[in-house]
Order: structure tokens, then sequence, then C-alpha cells
């Protein structure tokens, strides 16, 4: 086995990082360097609202001056982070390839902490819409939420369906439902992009409850991330990016442990956009659930 070394594996972290990430791809994204100085580990996002054009009067006529609205969705950030003692033993007798046996569990651990950040926001959501038990109603269900996005003036581009496997699999199985394995776009599969159908690009999220759904414009929800900065004194560093959510990855030997200490970790926070006096959500998400059988 090579000298292991955090640079030599990044490129490992970026293709899993780009297989395992669903759901921050489908939000607005918020730089992480806003991240910093007095903001802390919370940010304050402000979200244009719409207004409407007056019409004036007469020509000469006094006109009428309208406030422009704002939004504030605050976003905080959790520390993420799988860390794993590598004794002498493994390294010398055990491990045939760290990247696939310590790096990729590492990997897929904190990404899947990332993208639960936004699916327990969309968990906590109450339902607008239900489903049938035998997923009957689907197409109506999904209809009905695309009025409403379109009412609720939720742009076309950037509409997006997530939906637990149990909805997944009430969607696939319509004859209808363009599905991305049969049309050849294998980058729309590395996103998990699993149908285009009704104006949406349909993700599949396991993190989402059983038999949950929600159709939202990418405005209707915030993801933040942040790559940590590197520690002074480690002994190797490396940072893996993918799709605008990083990971950093640090070796560092313990002695007392006779043990490399091999920690890859995240800065991630999500919120959903609400409006600012009443609280509710924005009108671009709907979320639906499976009636119980």
């Amino acid at each position: 086995m090579a000298v292991l070394t955090a640079q030599g594996i990044s490129s490992l972290a970026i293709e899993l990082l780009t297989r395992t990430l669903v759901l921050p791809m489908t939000a607005s994204r918020i730089p992480g360097a806003e991240f910093s100085g007095s903001n802390g580990d919370t940010i304050t996002v402000r979200v244009p609202q719409p207004s409407t054009a007056r019409t004036q009067s007469s020509p000469g006529a006094t006109i009428t001056y309208d406030d422009v609205d704002e939004v504030p969705v605050d976003v905080s950030l959790s520390h993420l982070y799988h860390a794993k003692l590598v004794s002498d033993q493994e390294l010398s007798l055990d491990l045939a390839d760290f990247g696939r046996q310590i790096t990729r569990v590492q990997v897929a651990a904190v990404a899947t902490g990332a993208e639960n950040q936004m699916a327990t926001v969309m968990n906590g959501l109450p339902a607008d819409l239900t489903i049938d038990a035998d997923g009957g109603n689907i197409d109506a269900i999904v209809l009905q939420a695309r009025e409403m996005l379109g009412r609720a003036e939720a742009p076309l581009d950037g509409r997006y369906l997530a939906v637990s496997p149990e909805v997944a699999t009430f969607i696939l199985a319509l004859d209808e439902v363009s599905r991305v394995d049969a049309s050849g776009d294998t980058n729309a599969l590395r996103n998990a992009i699993i149908a285009r159908w009704r104006g949406f690009n349909v993700v599949e999220s396991t993190g989402l409850d059983a038999g949950k759904a929600a159709a939202y414009h990418r405005s209707g929800f915030a993801f933040a991330n942040r790559v940590p900065v590197v520690p002074r004194g480690v002994t190797s560093s490396a940072t893996a990016q993918s799709g605008g959510v990083g990971m950093r990855q640090i070796f560092q030997y313990v002695p007392d442990k006779l043990s490399d200490a091999s920690v890859i970790s995240t800065f991630a926070g999500a919120a959903v956009v609400t409006d600012a006096e009443s609280g509710e959500t924005t009108p671009r998400v709907v979320v639906m659930d499976t009636a119980e059988s």
C-alpha cells in the first residue's frame, strides 16, 4: 500500500460527494465565506419579496412610492465529522486499500450528515397535500402542487420534486414518466435525478421520511456549507469539493495510541424560507405526505 496522504485520496472524496449528496444541490446556496467574523455560525439571508407595478392615473399625476421588502432567514451551521483511529496493526497488516476501506466510509457518513441538515428541515414541515396510501392519486397531487407553485409565481426553471423511496416507486410506475436512466444522461444519474416529470426534476432521497415528498423552487430552501480551515501543526491535510459542497480531511499521528487519526469534517446547515410576518412556509414549497393505510 502506498504512503498515505490526505492529498492522495482527495479525488476519491470528490467522487463520493458527487454520488452521495442530493438535496443540498436543489437549494439556494449561501457562500461559505459569509460565515466569518461577527456572523459566527449563523447568518441571516435576505430574500427579496415580489412587488406589484402601479399605473399612473393621468399624465403628470402624483405617483405612489412603495417599500421593497425582504424576508430574513437565519441559517446556522453544525460541525459534522467522522473520526477514525487507524492502528499500526490495521495499517501494517489489515488494510489493502485505505481509500476504499476507510475514506469511503468517512466521506459517506459526513455527506449524509450534511444532506440530513436539509432533510430534517423538510421532514419537519406539515403536509399541504395527501397522497393516497397506494399512490393512486400521485399524478393528480403533483399536478395540484405544480399549480400551487405557479399561482405563487415560482419560476419554472429550478423546480424540484424531492421524494422518499416509497413515493419514487409510485412515480416510476407511471407509464408517462420520463426516466433519466432511460435517457442516457449519466450526469443526472450521478446527481440522483431519477425523472423529469410535470415540470420537475425528481430527486430521490432516503433522508426523507417514509411516504414524504416536497415540490419546491430552489429559492424555497437555503443551504450553507463551509470547509473547515486547515489546523496549524497537522501532519497532512486536503480538501475535496464537488457541486459546491466541500469537506476537509486531516491526518495526525497519535503516539499514545500508536495510531493515525483520520478525520473528515464539514460545516453545513439548512433552513426553509418563511414569510417574515406570519412565519408561514414560503409558497414556493408544497409538502406532500402519504395517507396511512
